[in-house]
């Protein structure tokens, strides 16, 4: 329990830069969706699987950075199995785009170490969530993550 405690401590701290940077000017729905995305990655630091599922919408589709996707009960259920743990997570680079007053998309860049199984290793995602208020609670209904590979250039053309 203690190494929840400080990993969930070291989140909240490397977190807390996020809301002032939206400035006094941004929308609510985007201070909304913004505190539900660190109220996302406070339970994942937790392994607190109740609290996900409060977050997470019952029709979201979680795409991880090897393509698997899982379901709102899938990706609690590994949760909450113990298999899988994050510990120093860190959100960088986030940009937001309100879609409607009920819809926020935020995407950047999330840094973190990751269990899986036995097996600790550091980890950076490119990532998109999108949220969405349901009745007053903003949920995460899609996600998509992706290890960057370097960079994506066109070539010219002859």
């Amino acid at each position: 329990m203690k190494f929840h405690l400080r990993c969930f401590r070291s989140l909240v701290l490397g977190l807390m830069w996020l809301l002032p940077a939206v400035g006094a000017g941004a929308e609510p729905a985007v201070i909304a969706a913004l505190k539900a995305d660190q109220a996302r990655l406070a339970a994942m630091a937790a392994g607190d699987g109740a609290a996900l599922g409060k977050l997470m919408s019952d029709q979201l589709n979680f795409v991880h950075s090897d393509g698997r996707v899982e379901s709102k009960k899938d990706y609690v259920q590994n949760v909450l199995a113990g298999d899988v743990a994050y510990a120093d997570v860190k959100t960088l680079d986030v940009e937001t785009t309100q879609i409607s007053a009920d819809v926020v998309v935020v995407f950047g860049v999330q840094q973190m170490r990751k269990r899986l199984g036995t097996e600790w290793s550091n980890i950076t995602l490119r990532y998109l969530g999108v949220w969405r208020n349901e009745a007053g609670h903003w949920r995460l209904v899609a996600w998509q993550s992706a290890r960057p590979s370097g960079n994506s250039v066109v070539p010219g053309k002859k």
